[in-house]
């Protein structure tokens, strides 16, 4: 029986005929360990797109896979293993794979999983990990981040209470991220310099990270308006015990914004891909820029180690020149289009906001990153907002954005009436 299991895909290779696959399809479903592993070793050996739709066709299949998800180990890790696979790797059959997991249950078992409670053995990590990912897979269609987003985060965990709830239940999304931001499920091997990131991808230690793609869960639930009112949420905690205290009020948004520092370099990408999401709503804009600060934090992964003159510096964030020359610019291609994706989206919510862009200097970054951006399509995004940052506002005369482009002065801001009548203090 192990002998036809593994001739089995070199049988379909030669053959026409999807009785191979339907063949396959029983020893999924045997009662013996050996059995599925042996049937799921095939099914992740499959390269042909050909051949995986034949074993796409087969009715029942991807059911039986996430029914295989709650084995004990390594059958379970395995079976999600096999759909994380299937359901990108499938080319045209791709979504059918997440409208046939969406209808098997998969989001609820999925999410029931990722939630286990923790074991330091490698395949508890492992089965975390592949369900996470299979979750990002999942909600990258629009049903499968609208079932996911309804299924987690009912009307009550996004009501308009100015209080947050001490007590009650958490809802599944506020767990998961909960896990996401924690250090204690992270190996230090994790650890890594981000010089290793291409090493790192090709190690074991991948697993040592289980919630990373949570970060891709929460950049394609922020897609729909219920996952975006989600991180937007201000929690404003009033301190009955201090009448003196001012109101503070803080959001989800706001924890996340650190991951952008993270050394794994799926957790950024995810994160910088969120925070585009959110910068879509032009209405946030002004709370973006002006109470979170987020230039800062958009503005850190993109500096480089170039060498900055005082001029340059004079303006700028700290943080973003005292690295020197140890700094590293973001290496992950997508994360640095998300992130000037965003400072495009700010530029077009309107003419303040792109009065505060210009303020935090964010022209010297993105000089400084365009001279040695090799990707085509940062560099043409990157251009863009330099356009909407040099255009001179309307009722300012010819060329005054330049001249507070190069040097920040509030007082010749004001003067060239690019933000109108502002009582800035006259202080140095």
């Amino acid at each position: 029986e192990l002998l036809s299991i593994n001739q089995l895909i070199s049988m379909a290779s030669s053959q026409d005929d999807t009785k191979v696959y339907e063949e396959l399809y029983t020893f999924l479903q045997s009662d013996r360990s050996d059995l599925r592993i042996s049937a799921l070793d095939a099914v992740l050996s499959i390269r042909d797109a050909e051949d995986m739709g034949k074993l796409m066709r087969v009715d029942g299949i991807v059911s039986s896979l996430v029914k295989s998800c709650s084995h004990p180990d390594p059958v379970g890790v395995k079976a999600i293993q096999a759909l994380s696979y299937l359901s990108s790797n499938s080319g045209s059959y791709e979504n059918q794979c997440i409208e046939d997991l969406i209808d098997a249950g998969a989001l609820p078992r999925l999410t029931e999983l990722c939630l286990t409670p923790p074991s330091t053995t490698k395949d508890w990590k492992k089965r975390v990990n592949y369900s996470m990912g299979l979750l990002a897979n999942m909600t990258r269609t629009e049903r499968g981040s609208v079932d996911f987003v309804g299924r987690l985060l009912p009307d009550e965990a996004v009501k308009k209470s100015d209080v947050i709830e001490e007590k009650g239940p958490k809802v599944s999304m506020e767990l998961l991220l909960s896990r996401f931001l924690s250090d204690r499920f992270i190996s230090d091997e994790e650890l890594l310099s981000e010089k290793d990131e291409e090493q790192q991808n090709n190690r074991d230690s991948q697993y040592d990270d289980p919630y990373q793609h949570f970060a891709a869960v929460l950049m394609n639930s922020t897609q729909t308006e219920v996952g975006k009112k989600f991180l937007l949420k201000l929690n404003y905690n009033n301190n009955k015990n201090d009448a003196t205290a001012k109101k503070s009020s803080s959001s989800i948004f706001e924890l996340i914004l650190p991951q952008l520092r993270s050394k794994n370099p799926i957790r950024r990408r995810g994160i910088a891909g969120t925070i585009k999401n959110c910068c879509i709503d032009s209405n946030s804009a002004w709370w973006l820029l002006n109470e979170v600060n987020l230039m800062k934090h958009i503005l850190y992964p993109l500096a480089g180690p170039e060498e900055l003159t005082v001029d340059e510096k004079r303006g700028l964030d700290p943080d973003l020149w005292l690295d020197g020359p140890e700094k590293v610019r973001e290496l992950d291609d997508f994360a640095r289009l998300y992130l000037v994706d965003c400072i495009l989206l700010l530029c077009a919510s309107g003419r303040k906001s792109r009065e505060t862009i210009r303020l935090a200097r964010t022209y010297v970054i993105l000089k400084l990153a365009d001279m040695v951006e090799e990707n085509e399509e940062v560099t043409d995004s990157i251009n863009e907002c330099v356009q909407y940052l040099r255009r001179d506002e309307e009722g300012t005369r010819e060329g005054s954005s330049d001249d507070w482009m190069n040097k920040p002065d509030k007082k010749l801001i004001t003067a060239s009436g690019a933000v109108g009548k502002v009582d800035y203090d006259d202080v140095d």
